[in-house]
Parts: C-alpha cells; sequence; structure tokens
C-alpha cells in the first residue's frame, strides 16, 4: 500500500482525499473485510458485467491512510495494461468515468506533479 498510486499504463497519480470519509467509502461499495481493510472490485465491460475481461480492483487500509489500485484480469490475479491496447478504449472510458465517480465522492485525488 502506499500514499500516492499509479494504474499500471496510465500516467495519472491519485491519493485519498483529504475529505475521505467512511460512509462515502460504503455508499460507493467497498465492502470491510476481516482485517478492517476497505475493497473495491468493479468490473470494466464494454456489453456485460459478467463477460468482464478485466476489473478495477482498490483496497484502503482500516486507518484509511494507505492504498492500492490496479487493473486486473478476470481472475484478479494479473495486472492488465488496458492503456496500450486501442480495442480496450471503451474499457479506458469506464474506468475515467468510475475514477470520476470516486474523485466526487471524495475518496481519491488527482496529484499534479
Amino acid at each position: 500500500m502506499a500514499n500516492t498510486v499509479i494504474i499500471n499504463g496510465d500516467n495519472r497519480k491519485f491519493t485519498l482525499s483529504p475529505d475521505l470519509k467512511l460512509y462515502a467509502l460504503i455508499d460507493a461499495g467497498f465492502v470491510k473485510t476481516v482485517k478492517g481493510n476497505f475493497n473495491y472490485e468493479h468490473p470494466l465491460y464494454n456489453e456485460s458485467p459478467y463477460d468482464a475481461p478485466t476489473k478495477l480492483k482498490m483496497t484502503i487500509n482500516k486507518a484509511m491512510t494507505h492504498l492500492t489500485m490496479v487493473v486486473t484480469d478476470r481472475s484478479g490475479l494479473k495486472k492488465v495494461n488496458i492503456f496500450k491496447n486501442k480495442q480496450l478504449a471503451q474499457t479506458v472510458e469506464l474506468l475515467d468515468y468510475i475514477l470520476k465517480d470516486l474523485a466526487e465522492r471524495k475518496i481519491i485525488v488527482s496529484v499534479k506533479d
């Protein structure tokens, strides 16, 4: 876990919002784990979420100070770079929409260099 994360293949950096609230995580679909961390998984699909080739996985620690964010394959085990394949442009658009929603909910913020 880190304070600032970059999704594999992307050039943007993200960190947790200083205005992060527990209820915002729950409203956005984060699930509390046995260890107290918060996990979020969202399929990145073109037509059907049940047939999604990739998914966005995020974890926020229980102290809400560190975050991980990665795009994985269907199994969730292998990192995938959706930015290098032009056929995945719709997947990138969906990822951008999800990240924008998380920013509007004050869960993450974009980090400027």
